[in-house]
């Protein structure tokens, strides 16, 4: 349960990532322009980013090592 939740949570990570640089205007990059840093959608890309991390970790968790799986 805990490895699908990961991986789900990994999952949508990515898709907002991807979803902010695909959508993000191509003009709102131009470092002058003062309106810029609000149209740049960086904040929802690392967002992200730490979003899909989290279901990395949450993933790897879930994953038994070695010494589990012989204890078992």
């Amino acid at each position: 349960m805990k490895k699908n939740l990961g991986l789900l949570i990994a999952l949508i990570g990515i898709c907002i990532a991807g979803g902010a640089m695909v959508f993000t205007p191509t003009h709102a990059l131009n470092a002058g322009d003062s309106n810029s840093g609000i149209n740049a959608s960086a904040a929802l890309f690392f967002s992200a980013l730490i979003v899909f991390g989290a279901g990395v970790v949450i993933y790897a968790g879930a994953i038994p090592t070695n010494s589990q799986k012989h204890a078992e």
